[in-house]
């Protein structure tokens, strides 16, 4: 069950922000085009790609820590064994597991809250609705470094990475 909601997960995840790479490209090809060939920039272009970054940089950590490629310091994690390293391995996902519901979920819920009366110049969009990735990634980043900490502590990850390949 585990392994199913990570691997969906996962693959979403990686879907999406692959999608919205080529959207990114697209978009900044068009903003150029328009701009130095039409010469009439598509105004909307700047505002779109900078909102999409945003949601793609956000997801994409999302990613990075179900796939365990997160940037982290491993040195003392990989020098330590056993119930050390158990220690340690804990630690580092209370820590983000607080991170993620402190500063992503409830930070980003009152940054959504106060800023949904609030709208982008062009686009006119609520930056609300900006925001609102960041209480999504805290549920995601949550919901994937959960399922680790379980696949790692059960001794099941290994089980998992090598279903993998």
């Amino acid at each position: 069950m585990l392994f199913t909601i990570k691997r969906t997960l996962e693959r979403a995840l990686a879907v999406i922000t692959s999608v919205m790479l080529v959207i990114l490209v697209g978009l900044a090809v068009w903003q150029v085009f328009t701009r130095y060939v039409l010469q009439q920039p598509a105004l909307f272009t700047e505002e779109l790609l900078r909102f999409s970054m945003i949601w793609m940089a956000l997801l994409g950590s999302a990613y990075a820590f179900g796939i365990k490629q997160h940037l982290a310091l491993t040195y003392f994690r990989d020098a330590l064994t056993g119930w050390r390293r158990k220690a340690i391995v804990l630690f580092n996902n209370l820590v983000v597991l607080f991170f993620a519901y402190f500063i992503l979920f409830l930070g980003g819920m009152r940054a959504v809250d106060s800023t949904m009366t609030q709208f982008s110049p062009i686009m006119r969009l609520a930056m609300g609705q900006v925001y609102l990735i960041l209480p999504i990634t805290a549920v995601l980043v949550f919901i994937l470094q959960g399922i680790n900490a379980i696949l790692e502590f059960t001794g099941k990850d290994r089980e998992f990475e090598a279903g993998e390949r």
